[in-house]
């Protein structure tokens, strides 16, 4: 794997490095006039839908990622190590599950962008494809 190929995610690294960013906001849940409910959901912020659109247009997706999330063990415990991660399927399995698991938990990308977490896996990803 080329660091070329992986070029265009690490160029949101200062995106994400940005303090002053707002991620996200939420729509506001509201009731019409039928009684139904709109639940309140994530507005993301269009550099963050074009990040994750740049992860899905990479190769760095992987269809089995539980697998090595469940080795890990909990959310918590991926996110402590992501910086001790030394292999590339680890972080896809990482990066992997903080995309795709958005569809189980709205707002999920908000808190990976707000908590650093995308941000702790670019630098890695950075990190691993120097070596290479």
């Amino acid at each position: 794997m080329a660091e070329t190929s992986y070029s265009r995610l690490l160029e949101f690294i200062f995106y994400f490095e940005d303090v002053n960013v707002a991620f996200c906001k939420w729509s506001s849940g509201k009731r019409d006039e039928n009684g139904v409910y709109t639940m309140p959901y994530p507005i993301y912020d269009d550099r963050l839908k074009e990040f994750i659109q740049a992860v899905y247009d990479s190769d760095l997706m992987m269809n089995h990622y539980l697998n090595y999330i469940k080795k890990i063990g909990s959310v918590s415990d991926i996110v402590r190590g992501i910086n001790d991660v030394e292999d590339m399927d680890t972080l896809r399995a990482f990066l992997t599950y903080f995309v795709r698991q958005e569809r189980f938990c709205d707002g999920l990308w908000a808190k990976a962008a707000e908590d650093k977490i995308f941000l702790q896996i670019l630098l890695k990803l950075r990190e691993l494809t120097d070596s290479e």
